[in-house]
């Protein structure tokens, strides 16, 4: 428990993550504009078209990868990693208390982005004389969002310790957002579970998949899978390591 509040100490005391959300507001608000903006008032008083512009919310999973990666990755940068072996010798319990607090951590971010989402949508629809349809059918991406995030948190927790290089890190999950998440689009069927992928049909939270995208549980379980495979992995590459790196 101790670890666990050191870890949350560190994450919210960081400017870094004042800047995340900062960032994601901003970006969220942009898009959410051009969206509305740019869209009919026919289709947007659509129920399908409404809850597709709730699920921009998902947009935090995005910035949770990165928040998820940095709490390791940013030890290490700075050569605090050693400090905090000491103070928490048992590894595997440092590393818990990491990806803990990133699940923590991000399930506040995720809630303020659903909150923002709403309020921006809202205010754009009052704007354009439309009212926005809240229920079941439409918010369901809100949950859809919180859960995505957490999971990417876990998944970054895990790409971190993996890597260890905060730099490095950053690259390569944003390569695999931008470029590899694209080239595997193109294996047919098997794309669905892709990382990316089955986070976005988490946050879609669709009950039945499609050939291209998983129904919202089946996508939960996937995206545990990935956890569960980069935090294990993170795990066994740090606790083999004798000496941690100290700087990127």
């Amino acid at each position: 428990m101790n670890a666990l509040r050191a870890e949350l100490l560190k994450a919210v005391t960081t400017r870094l993550l004042l800047w995340f959300g900062v960032g994601l507001l901003a970006f969220l608000t942009l898009v959410l504009s051009i969206h509305i903006g740019s869209t009919d008032p026919e289709t947007l008083g659509e129920l399908s078209t409404q809850r597709s512009t709730l699920a921009f919310g998902g947009l935090a999973a995005i910035v949770a990868v990165l928040i998820g990666s940095l709490l390791v990755t940013a030890e290490y940068a700075h050569g605090t990693i050693n400090q905090s072996f000491l103070a928490v010798p048992v590894r595997e319990k440092l590393l818990a208390a990491k990806l803990a607090a990133a699940v923590l951590v991000v399930l506040v971010l995720a809630v303020f982005v659903d909150v923002a989402t709403l309020v921006i949508a809202e205010l754009w629809f009052h704007g354009r004389g439309l009212s926005l349809h809240l229920g079941r059918d439409t918010m369901t991406p809100f949950l859809g969002a919180v859960g995505a995030s957490m999971l990417a948190a876990g998944i970054g927790v895990g790409v971190g310790a993996v890597l260890r290089r905060q730099t490095g890190a950053i690259i390569a999950i944003l390569l695999w957002l931008l470029i590899g998440e694209g080239v595997i689009s193109a294996a047919g069927d098997a794309a669905r579970f892709a990382p990316g992928h089955a986070l976005g049909a988490v946050v879609t939270a669709h009950a039945s998949g499609t050939r291209d995208m998983l129904g919202v549980w089946p996508a939960a379980v996937v995206g545990l899978v990935y956890v569960a495979a980069f935090c294990g992995a993170g795990f066994l590459v740090v606790l083999g390591s004798d000496a941690p790196s100290s700087g990127d």
